[in-house]
C-alpha cells in the first residue's frame, strides 16, 4: 500500500519541477492550446445561438393570406372555414383593413402622421394562420401556401420560409466548415505542441540522461511529461473558456445597448456545462496527443 505514495510524490514532484524551471516552454504550450479552444468556442457558440435562434423563428412560423377588397361576407366565411379545417393550421386570426392599419402606424410610431393624409386605406384584409410545429419542412409550408392561393376570394399569400430555407442551408453550410476548421485548427495544434514539447525534452536531455543513468524507468521519466501535457491542456482550455463567456457577455450587453427593442439577446445561451466539461476534455486531449507525438521522438531507453 504504500508503493504508490512513494511512487507518485517524486513523480509529481518531478512535474512540479519542470513546469516551474520552463515557464516560457510551458507558456507557449498553453497559449497555443488556448488560442485554438478559444477559436473553437466562438464558432461553436456562435453556430449553436444561430441555430437555435432560427429553429425558435421556424416554430413561430405564420402564412398571412392577403383578402380581395372586394370579398363577400359569405366567401370570407367560407374561407375562414376552409382554413380552420387544415390540419396544419392550429389557429387563425382575421385582420380586418381598418385594423391592418392601426397596427401598421403602432409600428412606425412617431412616423406614422403621414397615413392620416390618405385619401383611402390601402391595406387589405387578411387571415393569418399560425402553424402546427410537427410542420416542420419548407416543402409542406409551399404547398400549404400554393394550396390557399388557389382559393376565390385571395389576393397573395405571404410566408418566411423561402428566407428561412436559404439561411437553414447556410447553416448546414457553415457547420460542415465548422468540423472541419476544427479537424484542421486540431491537427496544428497537436503538431506545434509536439514541437514545443520536443524543445523542452531537448533542453533536459542531461536530465533524462542522468535518470536513465540511476535506473529509472522509461515510463517513470515519460509520466511527468504526460502530467505536463494535461496540465497544459486542462489550464487552456479553462483559459479558452473564460474569455469566450467574456466575449459573450460583452456582445450581449452590446446588443442590449444597440437595439434594446429586439429580444434576441434573451435568446442568446452559453455552453452548458456538459458541453464545457467537453471543451476542457478536448483541450487536455490536444495536450495528451501533443506528448504521444513528441514522445516517439524524446523517450528512449
Amino acid at each position: 500500500m504504500s508503493y504508490m505514495p512513494d511512487y507518485i510524490y517524486p513523480l509529481l514532484k518531478l512535474t512540479a519541477n519542470n513546469i516551474r524551471r520552463h515557464p516560457v516552454v510551458n507558456l507557449i504550450s498553453i497559449s497555443i492550446i488556448a488560442i485554438a479552444m478559444l477559436l473553437l468556442s466562438l464558432y461553436f457558440l456562435a453556430y449553436s445561438n444561430a441555430a437555435q435562434l432560427v429553429s425558435t423563428w421556424r416554430a413561430d412560423l405564420r402564412i398571412i393570406v392577403y383578402l380581395d377588397d372586394d370579398i363577400s361576407e359569405a366567401r370570407l366565411a367560407d374561407l375562414k372555414n376552409f382554413c380552420r379545417e387544415l390540419d396544419e393550421v392550429i389557429n387563425l386570426q382575421y385582420v380586418s383593413k381598418e385594423q391592418a392599419l392601426e397596427n401598421f402606424k403602432k409600428t412606425l410610431g412617431d412616423d406614422a402622421g403621414f397615413l392620416d393624409d390618405l385619401p383611402e386605406n390601402p391595406l387589405p384584409a387578411s387571415l393569418e394562420l399560425s402553424l402546427d410545429r410537427k410542420v416542420a419542412a419548407v416543402a409542406d409550408v409551399e404547398r400549404l401556401a400554393r394550396q390557399l392561393k388557389r382559393q376565390v376570394g385571395v389576393e397573395d399569400v405571404v410566408y418566411g420560409s423561402y428566407w428561412l430555407r436559404h439561411l437553414f442551408s447556410l447553416l448546414k453550410i457553415v457547420k460542415y466548415f465548422g468540423l472541419l476548421f476544427a479537424a484542421f485548427l486540431s491537427v496544428v495544434t497537436i503538431f506545434i505542441v509536439a514541437s514545443t514539447i520536443r524543445l523542452s525534452l531537448y533542453s533536459r536531455r542531461e536530465i533524462i540522461r542522468v535518470l536513465y543513468l540511476v535506473g529509472a524507468t522509461r515510463t517513470f521519466v515519460a509520466l511527468p511529461y504526460l502530467l505536463e501535457g494535461i496540465f497544459q491542456g486542462t489550464l487552456a482550455s479553462l483559459l479558452a473558456l473564460g474569455l469566450a463567456y467574456g466575449g459573450y457577455v460583452g456582445f450581449r450587453n452590446w446588443l442590449k445597448l444597440q437595439v434594446p427593442q429586439w429580444s434576441i439577446s434573451t435568446q442568446l445561451h452559453f455552453f452548458s456545462p456538459l458541453t464545457m466539461l467537453s471543451f476542457i476534455l478536448l483541450g487536455t486531449l490536444l495536450g495528451i496527443a501533443g506528448f504521444l507525438l513528441s514522445s516517439r521522438w524524446g523517450f528512449r531507453d
